[in-house]
C-alpha cells in the first residue's frame, strides 16, 4: 500500500472531521495554484482560497465519500472565482469567460496532489518559526477569519494578511525545494 493510502477499515474508523482535515490538507497547494492561475494576483488568490475553504467545510456533508475530493474542491473554487469576477468586474481586468472556462477545464485534468506533497508540507511546517506555524495553523481552522485573527492578535488585518502571504510563499518554496531534492535523490 502506498504512503497516504488508507484501507476501508481505516476510513470507517476515521471521523468525518478527520476525513475532512486529511483531504483538505492534501488539496491546498493544488487549489491555490488553480485559483492563482485564474486570477493572476497572489493576494486575491489567497482570499479566494480562504473563501473556498470555508465553503468546503460548510458543504462537506454533501461531499460523496470515496469520490475525488480535489475535483469537488476545484469546482467550488471555480465557482468562487466566477463569483469574484462578477462582483469585481468593473474594478479588474477580466479574461473572456470562454477562456476562463477553458483554463478551468485544463486544470481539471491536473492530478490530485500526492502523499509526498503532504509529507513535504508537514516537514516544511515543522521548519517554520513557532509564531509563523501557529499563525498559519490558526488561519486554517474551520471558521477562522483574518479579521478575527487580527483582533485577537491586536494587529491590523492587512498586517496579518501580509504575514500569511509571506508564510505561504515560504512554505510553497520549501515544498518545491523538498520535492525537487527527493526527485534528484531518486534519479541518482
Amino acid at each position: 500500500m502506498a504512503d497516504g493510502e488508507r484501507t476501508d477499515q481505516d476510513r470507517s474508523e476515521e471521523t468525518r472531521e478527520d476525513e475532512f482535515l486529511r483531504l483538505f490538507a492534501r488539496s491546498q497547494r493544488g487549489l491555490h495554484a488553480y485559483i492563482l492561475a485564474l486570477v493572476f494576483d497572489p493576494n486575491t488568490a489567497a482570499d479566494l482560497l480562504q473563501e473556498t475553504n470555508i465553503v468546503l467545510w460548510r458543504k462537506f456533508e454533501q461531499y460523496e465519500r470515496g469520490s475525488n475530493f480535489f475535483a469537488w474542491a476545484r469546482e467550488i473554487a471555480r465557482l468562487s472565482v466566477l463569483r469574484h469576477r462578477r462582483t469585481n468586474s468593473r474594478r479588474i481586468a477580466t479574461l473572456d469567460p470562454h477562456l476562463l472556462e477553458e483554463l478551468a477545464e485544463r486544470f481539471s485534468q491536473w492530478p490530485e496532489p500526492t502523499g509526498r506533497d503532504q509529507e513535504a508540507l508537514s516537514g516544511c511546517l515543522d521548519k517554520l518559526k513557532d509564531t509563523d506555524r501557529e499563525l498559519i495553523v490558526a488561519r486554517y481552522r474551520p471558521g477562522a477569519t483574518v479579521g478575527g485573527m487580527a483582533a485577537r492578535l491586536g494587529r491590523p488585518e492587512n498586517s496579518v494578511s501580509q504575514s500569511l502571504c509571506r508564510i505561504r510563499r515560504v512554505l510553497a518554496e520549501c515544498v518545491e525545494r523538498t520535492l525537487r531534492a527527493e526527485e534528484r535523490m531518486s534519479a541518482g
